[in-house]
């Protein structure tokens, strides 16, 4: 199993390419970034082939969420919103508005 996922969407989401962790895209160990205008930070960090997510929401460089999520298996853009889902349901909301946000499901 993987988690699916449209890269062109987080691509405009996080409007920057991702970072291999071991330095082959291939392998399925990515980190995505994003910082907003407000200086709030998200950091997407996945292992596609494990099912695996971590997500966390800083502002000024201090922890405001912090999570990691197991059998991930989609990960979905709906305008401006990422969607994490768990096992097939919606399990969390990242949202890339003004100010950028976090909503558990």
């Amino acid at each position: 199993m993987f988690i699916k996922y449209d890269e062109y969407d987080l691509l405009e989401l996080f409007l920057s390419e991702p970072i291999s962790i071991t330095g082959n895209t291939d392998d399925g160990e990515l980190i995505y970034t994003y910082r907003d205008g407000q200086n709030f930070k998200v950091i997407l960090t996945m292992d596609v082939y494990q099912q695996m997510v971590s997500l966390s929401l800083t502002f000024n460089d201090l922890i405001v969420f912090t999570g990691d999520f197991h059998n991930v298996t989609s990960i979905k853009k709906d305008d401006k919103v990422l969607i994490m889902y768990v096992e097939k349901e919606e399990r969390l909301k990242v949202k890339f508005f003004e100010q950028v946000g976090v909503q558990l499901l």
